[in-house]
């Protein structure tokens, strides 16, 4: 190697190094000025320390429950907390909408659009053997035969999912009305 490129590479390293070092050497002089500032306020302590609980006690017993009351005790508060309450209730009951059933149609298109892909894929490629006049025309109705079936499925999950949430309606319209009486 070049005695240049060797020197290049020395210097690389020592100055990473060095600011390895230096990255180490800040947290822990931190840690030692921490330690010393607590250990001079502890050394202090009777100078500061009585004013420091007379205030805090005054400020526990007399200023914070004043605050609290006024605050607690406010019609605005009552409003707050009756409107979170309410809120709260509805959505966990039966009148909120159902998280469950958008995720239902989303994964009914997401598998529509799959086969649609996939359908749209194989009819291509057959139709240029078709236009190549291979015999390749029988996979072409085999392939419609196939994509007929994946209608009809598709239509029957489509019809049993619009069943099933006329059917959730129509309990949560007779619990509703039963509720009420």
């Amino acid at each position: 190697m070049d005695p240049i490129i060797i020197e290049k590479i020395s210097a690389m390293k020592k100055y990473s190094n060095s600011r390895k070092q230096q990255l180490v050497v800040l947290p822990t002089l931190m840690l030692y000025l921490v330690a010393a500032s607590i250990l001079c306020l502890l050394l202090t302590s009777p100078a500061w320390f009585p004013r420091l609980c007379s205030l805090l006690s005054f400020f526990l017993l007399t200023t914070l429950p004043d605050l609290a009351t006024t605050f607690l005790l406010s019609p605005k508060c009552f409003f707050v907390v009756g409107n979170l309450i309410v809120a709260f209730l509805v959505g966990e009951s039966r009148l909120g909408p159902r998280r469950d059933q958008p995720s239902l149609v989303n994964e009914i298109h997401e598998q529509h659009v799959k086969r649609n892909m996939v359908t749209i894929s194989k009819v291509t490629a057959p139709a240029v053997a078709v236009a190549d006049h291979s015999p390749v025309v029988g996979a072409v109705e085999g392939e419609e035969v196939k994509e007929e079936e994946v209608e009809e499925e598709l239509h029957q999950r489509v019809e049993d999912f619009i069943a099933r949430v006329k059917k959730q309606r129509k309990l949560e319209a007779k619990s509703f009305f039963d509720a009420d009486r």
